[in-house]
């Protein structure tokens, strides 16, 4: 876009002039598109100089002309002078560009559209119609309405009443307006802006523009600048300023790229708006927010103990209530394991006692049949020395025969040891059923081990001899101190269970060892169904129980456990689906210190 626009109002009618005014006005614009682009100075100064020695070319040619025709004498010395005053103007702007470059656009494009329109619509125009038409200068007369509508009519007056307008309107808006050269450098900024900034309104210069803002956001604003510059992009950006009072004033600005029509960079036009009460405001309210955060974490950290307490003291509750049904399970089987032993043991007793008798009369008969045979002999001889037909002889062959004598004698003493073998069987398992009882001896002394284990293998004999072959392998464990019984009712339990885990018929292995000099072990092995992990990692909890409904009470591992822990001991388990289960316990031989 050009600060003046040549048209054809402004021909005088001599080619070599119009020519000439038509190149001057190219200068003429040419100097403004430094200016407004921020050319260096050298640029801009030799831009005048080149239009002081075309001005000086052209008004030689002029006065050339007037003097060849002997122009009106008084009207050349006007015409001389309005050249020589313009000479003057530009090398004095020459001069003074020298040390600020700002002379350009302060007046000196002003002064030349105004002289130039000026001269060339009024003194060279008379010039040429006193020339061209042969008559006295001083007798043409020039329209004046016809001198403004041209000027008005020129692009140049145009934008400068567009731009008093727009610096009028912009000082008074609260807000900063600025624009910007190609080298970022202010060429206007409103009356807002340099109280905003707190700087003496004139010439701004770089370093003291840069010296306002905040020296934590300055470095962020140049790039930010530049980039818009190089990209020609728009930007939107916050910075603050820093104020003698230790005040930060806040900036919001937005800014847009000015792009010549040869798409050059011209530099950067913006508005900002001060936005410390917003910036205030925003920071009180996220004050608030902390602390109404702040007061949440407070209650949320109130209410995450209060429930971690209740939490504690629901698991404490749950843990009393489980540690209070293993006891009270632990009581129910432990007095019906003595229940069962009191019967046992009263039982026993009672089957004890005519047992006795039995013993003791079998025993009798057994002599008494060995006499009767004795007998039966020596009759049977005593025949044999008597006559045949003896009736004596007779009746003895006939009662022999009867009775088949042979077969009775040596069947009754068979009878009476098979009577005297289930005697002394069940003697035993008498004895065994009030060992494996030991209702008044729940104190630790020194316990057979492997004796205590054939007790329980001949208790439980009927419920293992139908389901699996017991092999026995001990390595005679010498006795230790602790409680039998209570160890006999965990060797009843792993041998029940190795029963029942067996499908059809399979082996239980007992076995017995040392590990180092204070621990013994006992392995009872089946080769049942095994166990899963799942069941595994549950097979010690109380009343759970892999058995059908009513056929367990899933008391006895759990009971087993506690009883192997009272005795600071261990259980351990080693199990596989399909292929059985061993579990081994082991167990001090001396008691551990309290």
């Amino acid at each position: 876009m050009s600060i003046l626009t040549w048209n054809d109002q402004l021909l005088v009618g001599i080619d070599s002039v119009d020519n000439q005014h038509r190149h001057l006005v190219t200068l003429i614009n040419r100097l403004d598109e430094l200016n407004a682009l921020g050319a260096d100075l050298q640029t801009v100064v030799d831009t005048v100089k080149q239009l002081v020695d075309y001005t000086v070319y052209h008004f030689q040619h002029e006065e050339q002309l007037m003097a060849e025709v002997e122009f009106n004498p008084s009207m050349l010395a006007e015409h001389r002078q309005q050249h020589q005053d313009f000479i003057d103007k530009v090398q004095q702007v020459q001069i003074e560009a020298q040390s600020d470059v700002s002379v350009l656009s302060k007046d000196l494009l002003d002064f030349l559209v105004a002289w130039l329109c000026h001269h060339i619509l009024k003194t060279d125009k008379l010039m040429a119609i006193s020339l061209m038409q042969g008559v006295d200068a001083a007798q043409v007369s020039i329209d004046k309405d016809e001198h403004v509508d041209i000027l008005h009519s020129n692009l140049y007056s145009a934008l400068r009443e567009s731009e008093e307008r727009f610096k009028e309107l912009a000082d008074h808006l609260p807000a900063l307006i600025w624009i910007t050269n190609a080298k970022n450098l202010p060429i206007f900024c409103n009356r807002f802006w340099f109280k905003t900034f707190n700087i003496e309104r004139g010439f701004v210069d770089r370093q003291q523009w840069l010296d306002t803002i905040h020296p934590d956001d300055r470095n962020r604003v140049v790039q930010t600048y530049q980039q818009a510059a190089l990209e020609l992009t728009k930007f939107k950006i916050q910075y603050r300023l820093s104020n003698a009072d230790a005040r930060d004033i806040w900036i919001l600005e937005t800014a847009v790229p000015r792009v010549r029509k040869n798409g050059e960079f011209a530099g950067l036009m913006g508005c900002g708006m001060d936005i410390s009460t917003q910036k205030q405001a925003e920071a009180a309210l996220l004050k608030l927010n902390q602390q109404l955060e702040e007061r949440v974490r407070e209650r949320t950290q109130a209410l995450t103990e209060a429930n971690q307490t209740l939490e504690l003291e629901k698991n404490q509750q749950t843990l009393l209530n489980q540690q209070l049904q293993e006891t009270q399970a632990y009581l129910v089987q432990s007095e019906k394991m003595a229940s069962i032993g009191q019967l046992a043991a009263g039982v026993a007793h009672e089957i004890n006692n005519p047992l006795g008798y039995i013993y003791s009369n079998l025993n009798s008969l057994k002599q008494y049949i060995q006499e009767l045979s004795k007998a039966a002999e020596l009759a049977e001889r005593l025949a044999g020395h008597l006559a045949e037909n003896h009736p004596d002889v007779q009746a003895f062959k006939q009662f022999k025969k009867a009775v088949d004598l042979d077969f009775l004698r040596g069947d009754a003493a068979d009878l009476v040891d098979e009577s005297l073998e289930g005697a002394n069987r069940a003697k035993k398992i008498v004895q065994d059923l009030r060992d494996f009882s030991r209702i008044d001896k729940q104190d630790r002394e020194f316990f057979d081990l492997e004796a205590g284990i054939d007790a329980t293998l001949n208790i439980v004999n009927n419920e293992l001899k139908y389901k699996a072959k017991v092999v026995k392998d001990y390595a005679g464990i010498k006795p230790f101190e602790c409680v039998g019984a209570q160890l006999n009712q965990v060797f009843m339990n792993l041998l029940v269970n190795a029963a029942q885990a067996i499908p059809d018929f399979g082996k239980i292995t007992v076995r017995t060892g040392y590990q180092d000099a204070d621990w013994i072990w006992v392995d009872v092995e089946d080769t049942g169904q095994g166990m899963s992990e799942a069941t595994r990692t549950r097979i010690f909890d109380p009343f759970f129980t892999t058995k059908p409904v009513g056929k367990g009470t899933g008391l006895g591992l759990s009971l087993s456990y506690k009883i192997i822990q009272d005795h600071h001991g261990r259980i351990e388990i080693d199990s596989e689906l399909g292929r059985g289960t061993r579990f081994r316990i082991y167990l001090p031989i001396r008691k551990p210190a309290s």
